[in-house]
């Protein structure tokens, strides 16, 4: 899977403050890890039921200047939360999002993408096993799917903390949002972010947000 432009957003909008360790659930290539390694000092488990995936992020772990803090596992969310019992100060998240839609014949896109293997409510339901009490979840989804997985978490028992709604520019609405849970009562911080500005140039809040990650920037 291609570096995204939702996995550096979910890892720049993400909170470090106090984190002493993260989970980071479904994580491909492991770009997310990567990042939140060079934005904390926190330890890192890296987590998807993909092979292949778990076998390249443990390789890109290995390469990097924060392979002490890194580390890769084939396991699902559902089967951690079952068997560890390690609480995460922070769980971070860039979960498939398609409901019921048509499938790409490469099954690993599907796994990326379809929530057949990881619905909202398990994944919700895993991360309220994993977290410390004072713990966080941070996810990246599509609008739509955004609304619908904030009504679910406050079903399960979460609160939102902040909201981070992204539009393409201006003129156009929001399509991914940003959501930052706990599990104890919180007064939620909304906003937005303009990936570009009115001349399809890319915005100088988004520069700022993501310069140490883009050559360009």
């Amino acid at each position: 899977m291609k570096v995204g432009t939702d996995a550096v957003l979910l890892a720049c909008l993400t909170d470090y403050a106090d984190v002493n360790n993260i989970l980071d659930v479904g994580c491909g290539s492991g770009i997310v890890s990567l990042m939140a390694a060079q934005l904390s000092n926190a330890a890192i488990l890296a987590i998807d039921i993909h092979k292949a995936s778990v076998i390249q992020a443990d390789e890109n772990f290995a390469l990097s200047e924060w392979k002490q803090r890194l580390a890769a596992k084939k396991i699902s969310s559902q089967q951690l939360a079952d068997e560890s019992l390690l609480k995460f100060d922070l769980i971070i998240s860039n979960p498939p999002f398609f409901i019921s839609s048509l499938k790409s014949p490469v099954s690993h896109r599907n796994l990326a993408r379809h929530n057949d293997s990881l619905s909202h409510t398990d994944l919700l339901l895993a991360a309220k096993k994993l977290l410390q009490p004072t713990g966080r979840l941070s996810v990246i989804l599509p609008t739509a799917e955004g609304n619908e997985f904030e009504i679910k978490a406050g079903e399960v028992g979460f609160y939102l903390k902040k909201r981070v709604e992204i539009k393409p520019n201006p003129a156009k609405i929001a399509n991914r949002v940003v959501l930052e849970f706990v599990l104890e009562t919180a007064i939620p911080t909304i906003s937005e972010l303009c990936i570009r500005n009115e001349n399809n140039e890319y915005s100088p809040e988004y520069k700022s947000l993501t310069k140490d990650f883009y050559l360009k920037f």
